[in-house]
């Protein structure tokens, strides 16, 4: 097993991932122009992040509204020939999701929010959904990427917004 991740071969597989990867979340942190803080990051779940000292953000948007990329998972798939030349060979399937959350007012007397301040929300969250699936669709970082579902987030904890799933190769 220390062969194949000592080889010449695994340090550009990763350097490419990484290149890829950090190249994609600028293309969906770019179609949020009102969001001020984007990332991404790796593992079972979303995690909040503060902006970095060098984001441009109001003050009431730093601990709120963020655009993330996730990856969910990597597999690799050998390619025909791959191994007689001596290289890792994988075209890597990536899963992502890029996911949106925005700050809503929470009444401090524990009021209901008014049907216009959902809709508003509600029509905010859409337009997010379709931002993030076109920057996503329309990014040159991959080959191909394919789309699988939107899946609306909140409202929770003052925040609401969604994710999307997406499938690309990197070989």
């Amino acid at each position: 097993m220390s062969d194949v991740l000592g080889s010449d071969e695994q340090p550009d597989l990763a350097e490419g991932l990484n290149t890829a990867l950090v190249a994609f979340t600028g293309c969906i942190g770019e179609a949020m122009a009102d969001i001020c803080s984007y990332g991404l990051t790796i593992g079972d779940s979303y995690v909040p992040f503060d902006p970095d000292p060098e984001d441009d953000c109001e003050e009431d948007e730093v601990a709120c509204s963020q655009v993330w990329v996730r990856v969910t998972g990597i597999t690799p798939t050998a390619t025909p020939g791959s191994w007689e030349n001596g290289d890792c060979g994988a075209v890597l399937q990536i899963g992502l999701e890029v996911g949106v959350l925005r700050c809503y007012d929470i009444e401090e007397d524990g009021q209901a929010p008014t049907a216009s301040d959902v809709l508003a929300a509600a029509t905010q969250a859409m337009s997010d959904m379709k931002a993030i699936y076109c920057a996503a669709m329309g990014c040159e970082v991959w080959d191909s990427i394919a789309s699988g579902s939107w899946v609306p987030l909140g409202p929770a904890g003052g925040q609401y917004g969604g994710s999307w799933t997406f499938t690309t190769t990197l070989s």
